[in-house]
Formats: C-alpha cells, structure tokens, sequence
C-alpha cells in the first residue's frame, strides 16, 4: 500500500488586525491507511444506514472483516471519511475475470463534502489496486445519485451492466 496522501491548503480567512494583512490557516487534507484504532469512527459515521448483516454499522462487525482495503479521510486529524475496497476472484457478474477490485463503499461527512476528498479517496484506491497488479476496478451505486456517478465517471469507469429490481406488495 502507498503511504498517506495529502495537500495542505492555505485559506484566507479574513483582515487582520491592522486590516492590512489577510490572516490565513493551513489545512492539511490526509488519505492513509485504516487501522483498527479507525473502525469506531467509521461505525459512528456510518451507523445510520446499519443493518443487521452489514459490517459498517458497528466497530465490532468491522473487526471481523479484512482492513487492508480500509482508507480514511482526515482534515487537519479529524475524521472526514472512509474508502473500503477489497480483492476478489473470479466474480459472478463478469465470467472469465480472474482478479478484480470492489470499492465496496465511500463516504465523506457531509461537513466535509466538496473538498475533494472522495475523489482523493479514489485515487488512492486506484493507486493500491495498480500495486498489486489489478487492472479491473468495480463500483456501484444508485442510478439516482448523480454526484457519485459523475465522480466515478469522471474516473473512466463505466456503465457495464445493470440491476432490476422488484417489488411485491401482499
């Protein structure tokens, strides 16, 4: 895996002062590696989408699947968001493949949105998957939610097939 990716940002924030000098604060913007000491914030972050089955709700259900593909967001050290992808073989949804990535899921704390930083988080995602030698990188996602498709098309990714889904009333 590659070491942590990050910018600092210098933003204005106003006069001085003497109103002569504009003051500024550095932001230091982070993508690195999830470790265990993360999955309490990813849970928190994440618990109102949790289902029973779904190992993101809960740190105790996050410990028991693999971290490597963990990647986290930090503004200035403070939790921002998180990236989990994973290696996989031979997948259903395209026979003959025989290595794959899957960004399984993405999320950036709504007070950190429009930074950049899911878009920081792909990249280290495509990065650590071209380490390791895969070359097909999956995602999905709502046909609704228009920003995140035009952030994985804006990647390259493309629509290769699609899902129907029913429903039944009784």
């Amino acid at each position: 895996m590659q070491s942590s990716v990050g910018r600092v940002i210098r933003a204005g924030l106003g006069s001085s002062e003497s109103g002569k000098q504009p003051m500024s604060a550095t932001v230091a913007e982070t993508v690195r590696a999830g470790t265990p000491a993360d999955l309490e914030r990813v849970a928190e972050h994440y618990a109102h989408e949790d289902t029973p089955w779904d190992p993101f709700g809960s740190a105790e259900r996050l410990a028991r699947i693999p971290i490597d593909g963990l990647l986290i967001a930090e503004v200035d050290s403070e939790y921002a968001g998180f990236l989990y992808w994973f290696e996989g073989q031979s997948p259903y949804f395209r026979p003959g493949l025989q290595r794959f990535a899957y960004l399984q899921e993405l999320h950036v704390k709504a007070e950190f949105r429009g930074r950049g930083l899911a878009r920081r988080l792909i990249e280290r995602f495509v990065g650590d998957a071209q380490a390791r030698g895969i070359r097909q990188l999956f995602v999905d996602t709502d046909e609704t939610n228009s920003v995140a498709r035009r952030l994985y098309e804006s990647f390259g990714f493309q629509r290769y097939r699609g899902v129907v889904h029913y429903e039944l009333e009784v």
